[in-house]
């Protein structure tokens, strides 16, 4: 039978935990509860209520594939955000973090609850429906532009990354991960890498790059249901950030864009927005579409693998085909990069 004082064993020790919100400031009385509202190989989200207050607190899996990397991570997280107060970028407001792993056994942090949907597939109506999809993609290019806007020096988070050499090490570090795990062939791989390695572009201008940009990651909202327009409220799920090359977020991000889909801007016209919020003008974007699908695929090919290697699970045949299919784009993306 579970133990009601102990909801989530092996995640959130609740006496510690109230504790640790008091000395916080976070609120007051005994009636601090929790509810879980994302679980998944490497974080897990809750609802953290007391009284009439309620925020956000993020930790590690409770079996993380690495406890200290799990654990700098939740760091990383914090920081980035943190490094976000001011800026144009919408984000959660980070309120407190815990690196006393005494408290419920993983570094954690607390952010400020932000009430929005994501904008899935189909764009639920309380979004505006699917004839908000061109405001939508217009909210996160803004935002995104606002990204690269920032200054990482600045900001304090100069030693968040290794902008030097960041793209001389993406093909190879990719490449020798895939390698040290694949199990099957996988068509055009080479070819791609191939063309990687010929054509990467030679300058960068550093910046804070998310990582995982795309609309699943954020939350968006309505001021008004029959007048407002549909807004990003906050950009989510840091894990992946660092200090490199901002044009790897907007690649991945067009990517997967077509210029014949009426419901989104053109490349030329996302690139034009982009550039107007960040005050930068992209160069061999090709590239960088390229480069993060072939990042993507190498991500996934290993998540397959371990599935298909562990005795619990039921490998996801919908991942494997997905690889394929990503290493595929790569190959046109890489024919056309010359037209980016």
């Amino acid at each position: 039978m579970a133990d009601p004082d102990d909801p989530f064993p092996g995640l959130l020790c609740i006496e510690p935990l109230r504790r640790w919100f008091d000395e916080a400031g976070l609120g007051s009385g005994a009636d601090l509860r929790f509810e879980r509202i994302a679980m998944g190989e490497s974080n897990e989200v809750f609802v953290a209520y007391r009284g009439d207050e309620r925020w956000v607190l993020r930790r590690p899996a409770a079996v993380p594939l690495s406890v200290d990397g799990a654990n700098r991570i939740m760091e990383r997280e914090f920081r980035f955000q943190r490094a976000l107060a001011g800026t144009g970028v919408p984000h959660a407001e980070p309120v407190a973090l815990c690196t006393d792993t005494e408290v419920t056994g993983a570094v954690f942090y607390v952010m400020e609850f932000v009430d929005g949907l994501i904008a899935g597939e189909p764009i639920p109506d309380e979004l505006g429906g699917p004839a908000a999809s061109r405001l939508i993609a217009d909210e996160m290019l803004d935002a995104l532009g606002a990204l690269a806007a920032v200054d990482h020096e600045a900001a304090g988070i100069a030693d968040m990354g290794r902008p030097e050499g960041f793209l001389e090490r993406q093909v190879d570090r990719w490449q020798g991960q895939l390698e040290s795990y694949q199990q099957r062939e996988i068509p055009g791989v080479d070819e791609v890498t191939a063309w990687l390695a010929a054509n990467r572009p030679s300058t960068t201008v550093p910046g804070i790059m998310h990582g995982d940009y795309n609309r699943h990651n954020m939350l968006f909202g309505r001021l008004d249901d029959k007048t407002a327009s549909t807004r990003l409220l906050a950009v989510l799920d840091w894990e992946n950030a660092t200090v490199g090359d901002p044009l790897m977020d907007l690649g991945y991000l067009l990517a997967g864009w077509s210029d014949d889909d009426p419901d989104l801007p053109t490349r030329a016209e996302a690139v034009a927005r982009w550039s107007g919020r960040s005050g930068r003008q992209p160069e061999a974007l090709g590239w960088y579409a390229a480069m993060t699908t072939f990042k993507l695929a190498c991500m996934l090919e290993g998540v397959y693998v371990r599935q298909s290697e562990d005795p619990t699970r039921e490998a996801s045949e919908f991942i494997a085909q997905l690889v394929l299919d990503l290493i595929g784009r790569a190959r046109r993306l890489a024919a056309e990069g010359a037209d980016w």
